[in-house]
């Protein structure tokens, strides 16, 4: 390659100077646009990685096997432990007591006397 170039004119070496130098920012252009790609990637991967944990130990306790798991997964296998345990979660997390549940809405005005009276009483018992 040597020879190659001691062959070539100045004029001809100036441009292979100016190519190589246009072919230079280009590729560190890219490297700075991928090193953040790759940066956006890690955060986005940590991100699965505790969304999976926090789903896993609702459904399955502290000491699941998927800890271990999780912390070597790539980014599909965490994507799949997450869908597969959001569900259960979600359904784990559900609301199990009576006072949790949704009650129809009270019309005060339109109440008896009497009908006012127990819900006081209703009230003053689960206060106390």
């Amino acid at each position: 390659m040597l020879e190659k170039i001691e062959m070539l004119s100045k004029e001809e070496l100036v441009d292979a100077v100016r190519t190589l130098e246009v072919k230079l920012s280009a590729l560190e252009k890219e490297n700075e646009e991928l090193k953040a790609l790759a940066e956006i990637g890690k955060k986005y991967e940590e991100h699965l990685k505790a969304e999976a944990a926090k789903l896993v130990k609702i459904v399955e306790g502290e000491k699941s096997a998927y800890l271990k798991l999780i912390e070597k997964a790539d980014v599909d296998t965490l994507a799949e432990i997450i869908e597969e345990h959001k569900a259960k979660a979600t359904e784990k997390l559900q609301p199990s007591s009576v006072q949790a549940k949704v009650e129809e809405k009270i019309d005060l005005e339109k109440m008896s006397y009497e009908d006012l009276v127990k819900l006081s009483e209703k009230f003053k018992k689960e206060v106390v």
